[in-house]
């Protein structure tokens, strides 16, 4: 099932526009934080934000924590002695920050096999400051089909990529919520999909740091 989907353009710029508005924001901001002092990262990933490529900058000394439990502390510390809770803007439900050597996935792997019922994800930044705009992967990802496709269509393409749907969104047609494992696997399947061809968008389902005003 091959599509060049010429009608992507349209799609996007039309039912996904909101959407994809929001990301835009992001990318400005970051190119706003570009000259903010902070630790600095080489190491940069690509994701799509619809058709326009964008960059993400992996911080090696943190690594985010979605919905900790009761041992969670106990497990950040035995990966890595050093473990220490790193601030955030503003606490948000459900997310922990850590502090710790994640380089090569270290940390990330280390509490994923201790804790397999964890969700665990490198950091990321918008620029390649530790100042810029935060953000991690809790898992799942966001994909656009062909808005003609009917469900026949869309079960067929799901079933042939041996993907899970989370859920359907009612934001406009053929919009789902495809279930991934948490950390770089996310960002990985939605490039994967969208660099296929055959669809009109597939990007991760960020979790953003809130900025204080």
């Amino acid at each position: 099932m091959k599509n060049t989907i010429n009608f992507a353009a349209m799609v996007l710029a039309a039912a996904f526009a909101g959407a994809l508005s929001l990301h835009a924001a992001a990318a400005v901001t970051s190119k706003q934080a570009a000259g903010k002092s902070g630790a600095q990262f080489t190491q940069s990933y690509t994701w799509y934000d619809g058709n326009r490529e964008q960059r993400v900058w992996l911080n090696p000394q943190a690594v985010a924590e979605f919905n900790p439990g009761k041992f969670s502390t106990r497990e950040a510390r035995s990966a890595d002695g050093a473990a220490q809770l790193l601030p955030m803007k503003r606490k948000q439900r459900g997310v922990r920050m850590w502090r710790m050597n994640n380089i090569e996935g270290k940390a990330v792997h280390g509490l994923a096999t201790r804790n397999p019922a964890g969700k665990y994800s490198p950091v990321f930044h918008d620029g390649a400051s530790s100042s810029d705009h935060m953000r991690a992967l809790p898992g799942n990802i966001i994909v656009y089909l062909n808005p003609t496709w009917d469900a026949a269509t869309v079960n067929s393409w799901i079933k042939k990529r041996n993907l899970e749907v989370a859920e359907k969104l009612e934001m406009g047609p053929n919009i789902y919520v495809i279930k991934t494992a948490p950390g770089l696997e996310a960002l990985t399947t939605a490039n994967e999909i969208y660099l296929s061809g055959e669809v009109a968008a597939a990007f991760p389902n960020w979790w953003e740091e809130v900025s204080t005003r």
